[in-house]
């Protein structure tokens, strides 16, 4: 069935490779609709934040069932086709390459994409990690979660694009498969990546990666030292919601959370409920400093009010080197630091484990 599909993608491009060089065929018998599709220059995605133009966006049209669209001729660039919410066809094109785009459903969305060396590998690779997801989340949804299983797919999953890019040097794919990878498997990897690949369209975008995962290993490495038990928290100053100045010294005696969190992250506001009913707990020999990071300090305030946090409320805002000292990497993080000002515990993600190891830390000492 794989080698039909590619054969009927191929006879698209062939025919239309004059006047378009990406056609997108859609489901047979589905109506003819307006599409958004978003397009970046690959140089432009690996620009600091701050100096990253918005995306170009264009409205198009299918007829009879096809949508065509020109690459960008000056360079390398990622496309996006949206279908709603976080749905879309994800390409990566350079300048003079014909692509073909078979979309067999919308909704869940299920395509392929060929026509270069680089889709062709990423469309392998995202149909075979796609089936390694729906075991994890088939296994995360059981009640209670089969905690053995997404280990096992979690393993299966990295293994996918560490054996393809280890066994395909030259393969620019190889580079996509880089990109979903961390810490030492990616410096591993990137090592034997073979010299051609640095002309590939994905290229900037692995170096630029490489830039963050050393940062990440070196911070993985503070983060094992901060945990030893004799690190003092560093200590900061920041506004609360009154605009008053909180230290995290002001709370010497007391056993502090220090929650890193910002609204637009959905894994902090899920555990909130829990964190609420530790707070209840434990308090007042416990108190929760919430940190919110990287959003408008408008945002900050409605979420706080959103979701009645009953704690310290405090924002952080650009410039501070707290999330640095702290070497935090991904959010939520949630720190514990006892009545002494030392670090106890660093928990990254939601994990229902955090809960045991505050009881154990506070219990230890009653």
């Amino acid at each position: 069935m794989k080698k039909l599909i590619i054969a009927a993608a191929a006879a698209i491009v062939a025919p239309m490779s004059a006047s378009a060089d990406v056609t997108v065929k859609f489901p047979e018998g589905k109506a003819d609709s307006v599409y958004t599709v978003e397009h970046m220059l690959i140089s432009d995605m690996v620009r600091p934040r701050a100096e990253r133009p918005m995306p170009a966006i264009d409205t198009l049209k299918s007829v009879a069932g096809i949508m065509k669209f020109d690459v960008d001729a000056s360079g390398p660039a990622n496309y996006r086709i949206r279908f709603g919410g976080r749905d879309a066809v994800n390409i990566y094109t350079s300048p003079g390459e014909n692509l073909a785009v078979i979309i067999s459903s919308e909704s869940p969305l299920d395509y392929i994409v060929t026509g270069s060396a680089l889709m062709d590998g990423i469309t392998e690779l995202r149909q075979k990690s796609g089936e390694i997801l729906k075991q994890y989340q088939t296994a995360a949804q059981t009640e209670p979660r089969d905690e053995a299983a997404m280990q096992n797919a979690m393993n299966a999953y990295n293994s996918l694009f560490k054996d393809y890019a280890a066994s395909k040097p030259a393969d620019p794919a190889s580079l996509f498969a880089l990109l979903n990878l961390d810490g030492e498997d990616f410096m591993t990897i990137f090592e034997s990546v073979d010299p051609s690949l640095k002309n590939s369209a994905l290229y900037p975008l692995v170096e630029s990666q490489k830039t963050y995962v050393e940062k990440s290993i070196k911070a993985d490495k503070k983060m094992k030292e901060m945990q030893n038990g004799n690190y003092e928290a560093p200590d900061f100053t920041l506004k609360n919601l009154e605009g008053k100045d909180v230290k995290l010294s002001d709370f010497r005696g007391k056993w502090v959370i220090i929650d890193f969190w910002g609204s637009w992250c959905g894994w902090c506001i899920k555990g909130f409920p829990k964190l609420k009913d530790a707070y209840e707990q434990y308090k007042p020999e416990l108190e929760i400093l919430g940190v919110d990071c990287n959003e408008p300090e408008a945002n900050w305030r409605k979420g706080v009010e959103k979701y009645k946090l009953p704690w310290v409320n405090v924002y952080n805002p650009e410039g501070t080197t707290i999330l640095s000292d702290y070497a935090v990497q991904g959010f939520p993080t949630k720190i514990i630091v006892n009545p002494e000002g030392k670090i106890a515990n660093i928990t990254v993600g939601e994990n229902p484990a955090f809960f045991d190891t505050l009881a154990k830390l506070i219990n230890e000492v009653k």
